[in-house]
C-alpha cells in the first residue's frame, strides 16, 4: 500500500473523529490500552515474593502427609459373616409343620361336615337329592327345587285415560251446534268463519284452550285472556264456561261454550 494512501486514510479518520468531537475519548482509549499492560507487569513482579513450603506438625511437609484417615477394616470373609446361616435343601419341604396342621383342619372340617349331613336323612341336610357321608346315607324329604313349575306371576295391567272435550259454537243469536269429542286444531264455529281454533286442553286438563282469530276484536266472558283481554291471543275455558267473540270478517259475534270435559278409559 503506497504511504500517501496511508497518510490519506488516517487523515480522514482524524478528520472525521474531530468533526463528531471523539478525538479526545481516542486519544485516551489509545492511552490507557498502552498503559494498563506496563503498569500490570510492573506491579506483579514488585509484590510477587517466593513461596517457601511450610511445614506441618512435627515438622514434615504437607505433600507427605496423609489427606484420608487410615481404616482397617474387620472381618471380610463371606464364610464367618455366613456361618449363622445354614444351607438349606431347595428340594426338601421346609413348612412341614404348616402343612401337617393345614391337613389336621382340612380333615376336622370334613369329619364335621360327614357327621352333621350323614345318616340321619333330615331335610335340613339338603333339599332334594342323596346325601351320602360318613357311613350312612339319606335322602331329603323336601320337594326337588328344580321339578315343580314356578307360577307366573301375574302382570298387573294399569288402565290408560283419554279425554274428550265437548264444544258447542254458533252465532250468539241462533242455536248452537255441538261438536262432539273435538279433535286438536278445529276451526270453530265453522271453516268459513273460523273466529278460534280448538288447540287442546292445558297440562291439568281442567281447561280447554283456544287460539283466537286476529280478525277477533271483541271477546267477552269468563276465560283468561293471553297476553291480555283487549289482545286475545289465546282463550281458556273450562267446562261449563262461555265466551262471546266478535268477528270483523263477517261482523257477527259467535258464542263458544265448552259442555263437557270427560275422562274416557282407553
Amino acid at each position: 500500500m503506497k504511504p500517501w494512501k496511508v497518510q490519506k486514510f488516517f487523515g480522514d479518520v482524524v478528520y472525521d473523529l474531530r468533526n463528531r468531537r471523539l478525538l479526545p475519548i481516542v486519544i485516551v482509549l489509545v492511552a490507557a490500552i498502552v498503559a494498563v499492560p506496563v503498569l500490570i507487569s510492573s506491579g506483579s513482579s514488585s509484590s510477587s515474593a517466593p513461596l517457601q513450603p511450610t511445614s506441618g506438625a512435627g515438622g514434615v511437609p504437607p505433600e507427605t502427609q496423609n489427606a484420608v484417615i487410615a481404616y482397617t477394616p474387620g472381618i471380610r470373609s463371606y464364610k464367618k459373616r455366613l456361618a449363622r446361616l445354614s444351607a438349606k435343601d431347595p428340594f426338601r419341604q421346609q413348612f412341614a409343620q404348616s402343612a401337617a396342621k393345614a391337613s389336621q383342619l382340612s380333615s376336622t372340617v370334613a369329619t364335621a361336615a360327614v357327621a352333621g349331613s350323614g345318616g340321619s336323612g333330615d331335610a335340613s341336610a339338603g333339599v332334594g337329592g342323596t346325601v351320602t357321608g360318613g357311613s350312612g346315607s339319606g335322602s331329603g324329604t323336601g320337594k326337588p327345587s328344580g321339578s315343580g313349575k314356578q307360577k307366573k306371576k301375574k302382570k298387573s295391567s294399569k288402565t290408560s285415560y283419554s279425554y274428550s272435550v265437548t264444544v258447542m259454537a254458533g252465532e250468539a243469536t241462533s242455536t248452537l251446534t255441538p261438536f262432539a269429542n273435538v279433535s286438536s286444531l278445529t276451526p270453530l264455529p265453522s271453516q268459513t268463519s273460523p273466529a278460534v281454533i280448538y288447540y287442546g286442553l292445558s297440562t291439568d286438563n281442567r281447561t280447554a284452550l283456544f287460539l283466537v282469530s286476529n280478525k277477533v276484536d271483541t271477546v267477552s266472558g269468563p276465560g283468561p285472556c293471553v297476553p291480555a283481554p283487549d289482545d286475545c291471543a289465546l282463550l281458556a275455558l273450562g267446562a261449563g264456561q262461555s265466551e262471546d267473540l266478535h268477528y270483523t270478517q263477517d261482523d257477527k259475534t259467535y258464542r263458544i261454550v265448552v259442555s263437557e270435559i270427560r275422562r274416557v278409559a282407553k
